[in-house]
Formats: C-alpha cells, sequence, structure tokens
C-alpha cells in the first residue's frame, strides 16, 4: 500500500505541476494592452518594428501606438495617463525626475555610435572661419533645444577645446530649418541630427566640425523607454514584456542592415537613398551602467541636474536584468 499510496501521490504531483506549467504558460501568454506613444522619427523605427513584425504580440502585448507631433507633447500625455510608455533621451528624463516626475526606466532603446559618423553634429559652412571647436568662442549655435543632453555635450567637448559655458551662446531653431538657414547664412553653426547631419555631410556648402555625442562619450545613451513608476508598479507583467520585446527587435533589426534601412524608410517616409547614407542606429536594450552614470555626472557638471543623479534608483525591475556592470 505504502509503494502504491507514493506512486499515487507521486502522479499526482506531476499532475499539479503540469497543471501550473500549463496555467502559467496561459497567463504568459495572454496578452496585455499598452498604449506606447511614438514620434514619425527613424529611432523609433525599432517600436514600429515590434508591432509590425509580431514581435509584441509574441511576447504577449497587445501594443497601440500612439503618434505625437513631438517628446514635450508625449510627456504631456503620460502624466495625463493617455499613453503608458514613452521614448525620450536620459538626461531629459533625468531632468525631469529631478523636478518631481516620477519617471522609471524600463528598458534601454538607443545609443549614439562608436565611431564616426554620428547622429549629433556642430555643422559649418565650408566657407566659414570657423576650422576647429575653439574658433566657436564669442560665437551662436543654433540649435532645437538648450537645456538637453545634446547642449552638456557640446558644452563638454567645447570645454575640452578651451571654450567655456559663457564664451558663446545658444539660440533655438529646429532641426528643420537649419539645413535653409545655413545654406542662406542666417546663422554660422547649427547642432544637428540625423537625418540632417547627414543632409549636410552631402551638401556642397557644409561641413561638419565635430560629431557631439560621439567625441563627448562614445556610445552614449540617446534614448529610453520611461513610464510612470506607479504604472510600472501595478503593470510589472507588462514592463518585463516590453523590455523583452525591446531586446528581440534590436537583435532583429541588427540583423539585417537593409531590413533595418528599409524598415526606416517605411516608417518614417524619408527618401531611401537618403537612408542608405544615414548611419544605422545602434538600438539596444542594454544598459551599461558605467556609461549612464557619466551621462548623469555631464547633466550635473552642466548645470541641467542640481545632485548626481543614481541610475540604479531610478531603474524598474524590467530594466535590470539587462544592465551591463
Amino acid at each position: 500500500m505504502t509503494g502504491l499510496f507514493g506512486r499515487v501521490l507521486i502522479a499526482v504531483c506531476m499532475a499539479g505541476v503540469a497543471t501550473f506549467a500549463m496555467s502559467a504558460r496561459a497567463q504568459d501568454a495572454k496578452p496585455l494592452p499598452l498604449k506606447v506613444g511614438t514620434l514619425k522619427q527613424g529611432s523609433l523605427t525599432n517600436v514600429w518594428v515590434a508591432k509590425q513584425s509580431g514581435i509584441f504580440a509574441k511576447n504577449g502585448l497587445d501594443v497601440e501606438l500612439i503618434e505625437f507631433r513631438n517628446g514635450n507633447e508625449a510627456v504631456a500625455a503620460q502624466r495625463g495617463g493617455a499613453v503608458d510608455v514613452v521614448l525620450t533621451i536620459p538626461g531629459t528624463a533625468m531632468a525631469a525626475v529631478e523636478r518631481g516626475f516620477d519617471l522609471v526606466l524600463v528598458s534601454g532603446s538607443e545609443t549614439s555610435q562608436a565611431t564616426a559618423p554620428d547622429t549629433g553634429s556642430i555643422v559649418v559652412r565650408k566657407d566659414s572661419p570657423i576650422k576647429k571647436l575653439a574658433d566657436l568662442k564669442g560665437k551662436t549655435i543654433a540649435i532645437s533645444g538648450t537645456h538637453t543632453q545634446k547642449t552638456v555635450a557640446i558644452q563638454t567637448i567645447l570645454k575640452r577645446a578651451g571654450v567655456q559655458p559663457t564664451d558663446f551662446n545658444f539660440i533655438e531653431m529646429p532641426y528643420a530649418a537649419q539645413v535653409d538657414a545655413l545654406r542662406g547664412k542666417q546663422v554660422e553653426v547649427v547642432a544637428s541630427l540625423d537625418p540632417w547631419t547627414t543632409i549636410f555631410r552631402n551638401s556642397d556648402f557644409a561641413t561638419v566640425l565635430a560629431y557631439d555625442y560621439l567625441e563627448s562619450l562614445p556610445e552614449q545613451p540617446i534614448g529610453g523607454w520611461y513610464a510612470r513608476r506607479e504604472f510600472a508598479g501595478k503593470n510589472a507583467e507588462a514592463m518585463k514584456r516590453f523590455a523583452r520585446s525591446m531586446c528581440d527587435v534590436a537583435d532583429y533589426l541588427q540583423a539585417d542592415s537593409e531590413r533595418a534601412r528599409a524598415s526606416i524608410a517605411a516608417y518614417t517616409g524619408l527618401d531611401p537613398a537618403l537612408i542608405k547614407d544615414v548611419p544605422l542606429n545602434k538600438w539596444t536594450c542594454k544598459i551599461d551602467l558605467k556609461t549612464w552614470d557619466r551621462i548623469g555626472q555631464m547633466m550635473f557638471e552642466g548645470g541641467e541636474l542640481q545632485k548626481p543623479f543614481k541610475i540604479e534608483d531610478w531603474m524598474f525591475e524590467s530594466a535590470k536584468p539587462n544592465v551591463i556592470r
């Protein structure tokens, strides 16, 4: 009897384990709804591809992509609960947190390049007397925003060239207006991003003086995915599935550069001939802790943060498996 009872007990336990496993798989397969903010720009091709290719569905997410005209609109919508997850450059998100926003990092998204050319650039005319960074002393640089990670990157490389923040000025100008402004000599210097950096590189009137992201800190994070802390805490499984999707889509895009470029063109509507010359985005879910810490320090040194930022306190659980120490 003892032997028979033991065998029956083992069978029951095994059946219970199998039932639990099947239940866990069913629960894992149940699609969870998630509203993700997006913009019509190349860096957000990854989230569009994740939906179009079925990567989100494979990871158990039912994602609605909500398009905004700019990052400020997306952040405002997130604060109001109209969207759950948004992408922004880490320095901006750090400053927002210090000012009372309850954002947490749920996944990495993109870094700058390791070698030139890169997306972020300082550009002058080919006939300009400005030939090196030290020549920017006393000059005015047109830039999309004056209190950003990009402005801090520019300040960092100019300091190394002996140009202090008090030695030059920034004026705000949308990226899309910079090409005509520099061509028409309305400004002397612009601080640009791709695809406009590539347009400048391919033009007959402009030259890149420096690549600010690359030269201030190679492979620095220039995109991350964020959720409100309260939302992330209540939807931890969705955050885990989203982070897993960002890893999967990064691998998918990096595996085939031609497919990635075709996806960028399809999503943004940009000319495929231009996309062919643009440095391919370095999408990644990985978070190099040392590099992210350095961005926080640069933001502090540049006056955009009041105190050094503690990256590890900021990361949600979904991001932690992808941390590189």
